[in-house]
C-alpha cells in the first residue's frame, strides 16, 4: 500500500514539473501603405465575401510542410482568429483605404451591393524544404456584378516570402509581408 501511494505521488509530481512552452497567438496585421485610386467603381458599392479555402481548412492552426506529402501544425503557436478571418480583415481595410469603391461592407452585412469580391485561399502555410524556409500564400479573387451574377474579372495572386527564422514567429512575420504585398497588388488590380 505504501508503494502504491508513493508511486501515485511521484507520478503526480512529475506531471507538475513537466512544463511546455506557452501557447502564442499571432495576427496578420500588415502595415497597409495603400494609395487611393480613381476607378470606374468610384460610385459603386462592394461586399467583401468571407474567403473560402480550397483545401477546406479555415482554422486557427498554423500549418507547415517539409515536402509535398508531409505536413503538420505548430503545437505552441496559432492564429488569433481563423486564417480566413484575418485575411478578410486585411482585404476589407485595403479596399476601404484605396477608395476604389464608394462603400465597402464585409460579408456580415445584409446590404445589397453593386458588386461582390469573392476569394479562395489555395495555399497558406510555412514551407521548410531543401534548406529554404518560406511563407507560402496563394489566393484567387473574383469580382462579381451582383445584379447579374456575372464574373467581371478574376485573378490569382501567389507569394513565396523567405522567413528570417525557421519557426512560427519567422513564418508569421513573412506572412505579414506577403499580406502587405497582396493588399497592394489587389487594389492595383481592382482599380484597372
Amino acid at each position: 500500500m505504501k508503494h502504491i501511494i508513493l508511486a501515485t505521488v511521484v507520478i503526480l509530481l512529475s506531471g507538475c514539473t513537466n512544463k511546455e512552452a506557452p501557447m502564442k497567438s499571432y495576427l496578420i496585421n500588415p502595415k497597409l501603405n495603400i494609395k487611393q485610386y480613381n476607378s470606374v467603381y468610384h460610385d459603386k458599392t462592394v461586399k467583401i465575401a468571407y474567403p473560402n479555402s480550397i483545401k477546406g481548412r479555415s482554422s486557427t492552426a498554423i500549418y507547415f510542410a517539409y515536402n509535398s506529402i508531409e505536413e503538420g501544425s505548430y503545437q505552441n503557436a496559432s492564429w488569433s482568429s481563423s486564417n480566413s478571418e484575418l485575411l478578410n480583415s486585411v482585404i476589407v481595410r485595403a479596399v476601404e483605404i484605396s477608395k476604389i469603391f464608394k462603400i465597402v461592407v464585409d460579408y456580415r452585412s445584409t446590404a445589397l451591393t453593386d458588386y461582390s469580391l469573392e476569394s479562395s485561399i489555395y495555399e497558406m502555410y510555412h514551407k521548410v524544404e531543401d534548406g529554404k524556409s518560406l511563407s507560402i500564400l496563394s489566393i484567387r479573387f473574383d469580382l462579381i456584378e451582383s445584379s447579374s451574377n456575372l464574373l467581371v474579372k478574376s485573378k490569382k495572386f501567389s507569394y513565396q516570402i523567405p522567413t528570417k527564422s525557421i519557426d512560427a514567429l519567422g513564418y508569421v512575420q513573412a506572412t505579414n509581408r506577403a499580406a502587405q504585398k497582396l493588399a497592394q497588388d489587389l487594389v492595383r488590380w481592382l482599380s484597372q
